[in-house]
C-alpha cells in the first residue's frame, strides 16, 4: 500500500484580517491544516472553520499565550521542515515535531500608531510583536521550504499557484521571502525611528524606513519614475503632510519646489510669500499684508516665477487670491484657505492648492543625498540663521539696510550655491543661484534688478547676500550698482581687503559667522 501523504500545515496570524478567510478556505481545500492563536483564531472559528491552536497539537506547560503560542517548540519552521532530507525527516521524529508549510502573518501598522500623537510611549511599544515577528522571519529564511505570506495582495496568486501546479516555483518563494524581509526591516526601523536618534555624531549604522504614499506619473523627467516615501516612525511634517485640496495632482517636481519655498516662507515672521522653479527661489517678499507679499515676490522676476510653486505663511484671503488669479503659478500652498479665496483660484485651469500645517524643525534631522554606490549623510541645516551677526565695517548698517540684510539672507540660505541675492526693502528684487563662479552669481543678481527695475525710487537701499565670503572684487562690482550694505559668512583669508574697500567707499558690510552652502 502507498504511504499516506503528510499532513501540511499553515501558521496564520494576523493584524490586517483582509482576505485571511478566503486564504484558511482555499488552504483547507487543498489539504493544509491550520494552526491560528489569538484574534486570528477566533476569526477563523467563527467562519466555520476547522482550526487548531498550539496546544491542540502537543499539550505543555510550556505554551504560552496568544501570539508567542505559535512559538511551540513542535512547530518547526526551520530547515527540518524540509521533508525530503533524511536527517531532517529524523529530527521531525526525535522532537515529535510538526513540520510548517506556510506561514501568512502581517504585523501591527506601527507607522500609524507611532504617528498618534496623545500615545503614551508605553501603550505604543505594547504594540511591538515580537512572536509574530520572529515567526514571519524564520519562515523567510527557509522559503526553499516555507512559503512565507506577509501581504494580503499575495494570498490569491499563491493559492493559484498551489492550485494548478500543487507548488510554487523557486523564484517566487524567493520573492516573497525578500518583501517578507523587506516588511520587517521597515516595521523595525518605524520603532527605531519613533524611540528617536539623539548623536553626537553620526552613528555608524543608519537604517530608515520608508513607505510609498504617493506614485506619480514620472520622476524629474518623463523616463524616469518617481513617487513621495513618507519616513516611517516620525510624526507627519513637510511635504508628506500635506492636504491637497483643489486641482491637478502634484507631480514629482512640484515636491522639490514646495520643500524649498514652504521651509523658506515659514522663516519669516510677517506675512510673507516665496516663489521657487526648479528648486530655486525666483522671488521673496514680506509685507503687511499676504495679497502686497505676493505682488512682490512675483514682480522679483516675471518670467523666473512663471509656471512657478508659491508658499505662503497666512491664510489666502479673497486679496491675496485675485493676485494669484491673475498671475501664472501652477501650484500654492498655505497653512489655509477661505472659501472665497477658494472659489476664486478654482477659475483657473492649471492650479493646484496645497494646505501643509505649521513647521516643525528638529534639531535631530538629517539630509540623505543619493550618490552611485551610497548616501551622503548629514545633519539638516537647521541651525541659527546667524551665529553672531557683526558689522565689521567703520559705518554699520542703519535699521532700513539691517531689514533688507536679514531677507537677504535668508534667502541666499535656501538658494543654490554660489548664491547672490539683491534686496531693497522687504522684497528680493534680483537671485543669482547655481554658478560655479560667486562673481557670475552677482553679476546675474544684479543684471536681473536692473533689468526688472531700471529705475528705483530714493528712499530704499539696495543690498546684497552671498552665502559665501566676498573679495574686494565682488563688493566692487556691486557697489557700482548701486549696492550699499552687504552681508556674508566672514572666515576667509579676503576678509581683510574687504573690510578695507567697504570703508574706503563708505559702504557697511556685515559677518553672520555661519555660512549656509547648499548644492
Amino acid at each position: 500500500m502507498p504511504e499516506p501523504k503528510p499532513e501540511k500545515y499553515a501558521l496564520i496570524n494576523v493584524t490586517d484580517k483582509t482576505g485571511v478567510v478566503e486564504l484558511a478556505y482555499a488552504l483547507v481545500s487543498l489539504g493544509y491544516k491550520i494552526v491560528a492563536a489569538g484574534g486570528t483564531y477566533t476569526t477563523l472559528k467563527q467562519s466555520e472553520l476547522e482550526v487548531l491552536q498550539p496546544q491542540d497539537i502537543a499539550a505543555s506547560p510550556d505554551v504560552l499565550e496568544g501570539t508567542l503560542g505559535l512559538l511551540h517548540p513542535r512547530l518547526l519552521i526551520g530547515v527540518a521542515a524540509d521533508r525530503d532530507h533524511p536527517g531532517h525527516m529524523h529530527e521531525l521524529e526525535r522532537r515529535k515535531a510538526v513540520p510548517v508549510d506556510l506561514v501568512a502573518v502581517n504585523l501591527y501598522p506601527m507607522a500609524e500608531i507611532t504617528a498618534e500623537k496623545d500615545l503614551p510611549q508605553g501603550e505604543m511599544l505594547n504594540y511591538v510583536d515580537v512572536g509574530s515577528a520572529a515567526i514571519l522571519r524564520a519562515a523567510a529564511r527557509n522559503f526553499k521550504h516555507v512559503i512565507a505570506l506577509c501581504d494580503p495582495d499575495d494570498y490569491q496568486p499563491t493559492v493559484d499557484s498551489l492550485r494548478q501546479y500543487g507548488r510554487l516555483l523557486p523564484d517566487r518563494r524567493q520573492a516573497l521571502a525578500s518583501k517578507a524581509f523587506h516588511y520587517l526591516a521597515y516595521y523595525d526601523t518605524t520603532v527605531a525611528q519613533y524611540l528617536g536618534g539623539r548623536w553626537d555624531r553620526l552613528p555608524d549604522e543608519l537604517v530608515i524606513g520608508l513607505k510609498k504614499a504617493v506614485e506619480f506619473p514620472y520622476g524629474e523627467n518623463p523616463q524616469q519614475q518617481g513617487a513621495l516615501y513618507t519616513l516611517s516612525g516620525s510624526r507627519p511634517r513637510g511635504i508628506n503632510a500635506a492636504s491637497h485640496v483643489y486641482g491637478k495632482p502634484l507631480s514629482y517636481n512640484h515636491c522639490l519646489d514646495l520643500e524649498v519655498a514652504w521651509e523658506l516662507a515659514n522663516e519669516l515672521d510677517s506675512a510673507a510669500c516665496a516663489i521657487v522653479k526648479h528648486s530655486v527661489p525666483s522671488g521673496v517678499a514680506a509685507a503687511e499684508s499676504l495679497a502686497e507679499a505676493a505682488k512682490l515676490a512675483y514682480r522679483c522676476d516675471p518670467r523666473g516665477g512663471f509656471r512657478g510653486t508659491a508658499a505662503v505663511n497666512r491664510e489666502v484671503t479673497d486679496d491675496a487670491a485675485a493676485f494669484f488669479a491673475e498671475e501664472y503659478v501652477t501650484c500654492i500652498a498655505a497653512p489655509a484657505f477661505s472659501i472665497n479665496a477658494l472659489d476664486i483660484l478654482k477659475t483657473k485651469k492649471d492650479i493646484r492648492l496645497v494646505i501643509l500645517p505649521p513647521l516643525v524643525v528638529s534639531a535631530h534631522e538629517i539630509d540623505f543625498q543619493a550618490v552611485a554606490g551610497g548616501m551622503l549623510v548629514q545633519d539638516r541645516d537647521n541651525g541659527p540663521l546667524f551665529k553672531d551677526l557683526k558689522a565689521v565695517s567703520r559705518r554699520h548698517p542703519d535699521e532700513a539696510e539691517l531689514k533688507s540684510l536679514r531677507l537677504a539672507w535668508l534667502t541666499a540660505k535656501h538658494s543654490r550655491s554660489h548664491a547672490a541675492v539683491v534686496c531693497r526693502g522687504s522684497a528680493t528684487i534680483g537671485i543669482g543661484s547655481g554658478q560655479t563662479s560667486r562673481l557670475d552669481s552677482i553679476n546675474l543678481a544684479l543684471a536681473k534688478s536692473q533689468e526688472r527695475h531700471p529705475i528705483l525710487p530714493a528712499g530704499q537701499p539696495l543690498v546684497l547676500a552671498s552665502d559665501g565670503p566676498l573679495s574686494a572684487e565682488h563688493i566692487q562690482a556691486a557697489a557700482s550698482a548701486g549696492i550699499t550694505a552687504f552681508i556674508e559668512s566672514g572666515g576667509s583669508s579676503e576678509d581683510k581687503d574687504a573690510v578695507a574697500f567697504c570703508d574706503s567707499k563708505n559702504l557697511s558690510l556685515v559677518f553672520t559667522g555661519v555660512r549656509h552652502f547648499k548644492h
